[in-house]
């Protein structure tokens, strides 16, 4: 049964981002949310987005299909937010492209696409950054310990668990930064 009104079963509920935003003069930037657990996250990740993202900027996303479908659906829900989010979603770039049309590639990626090969191939150093987070290690563990957060009573556990969501949340992002540096690098 759907934990929000006006949620199917099944639904995909956004409840987290993280954004690394690079500036003009190289310099960058991390924001960040977490939704409070029990609560429908959906119109504060809408309003906190527009107010993340200026509407024109370019948003790296790696698979983008995902992102943009989930932008859609908020902008049809809050129309207070829908111009914002779909400027955003509009200005959707998909960093996973070069690599599924093998523009580029690396024998270490094993003929996958999937950044969790690109990354350790362009980035050795990452190799092993998702095994040594502490709690959450990728995107099915980091549904699950959300959708089970309001049921830890330990103040000290679900701390460890939101702190593990934006840990997890944050090197997602961190790693399209790093490949982007590399691409970047070989056509210098």
């Amino acid at each position: 049964m759907p934990e929000f009104k006006g949620v199917s079963p099944y639904s995909q509920i956004p409840f987290q981002y993280s954004l690394h935003i690079e500036h003009e003069d190289g310099r960058l930037e991390h924001k960040e949310f977490l939704s409070l657990d029990g609560v429908d996250p959906r119109e504060e990740i809408s309003k906190r987005l527009v107010e993340d993202i200026p509407s024109n900027v370019t948003v790296l996303a790696y698979n983008m299909g995902f992102e943009k479908g989930v932008i859609r659906k908020l902008a049809n829900l809050f129309e207070q937010y829908s111009h914002g989010l779909m400027a955003i979603h509009d200005n959707c770039k998909d960093l996973m492209i070069p690599f599924q049309n093998k523009d580029y590639y690396h024998p270490n990626m094993k003929g996958s696409y999937s950044i969790k090969y690109v990354l350790p191939s362009l980035v050795p150093e990452f190799e092993n950054a998702y095994k040594e987070l502490d709690l959450i290690h990728n995107g099915g563990e980091a549904m699950e310990a959300f959708a089970n957060l309001s049921k830890i009573e330990d103040v000290k556990l679900k701390q460890r668990y939101r702190d593990s969501l934006l840990e997890y949340c944050k090197l997602d992002t961190l790693a399209m930064v790093k490949v982007l540096e590399k691409l970047k690098e070989c056509v210098r």
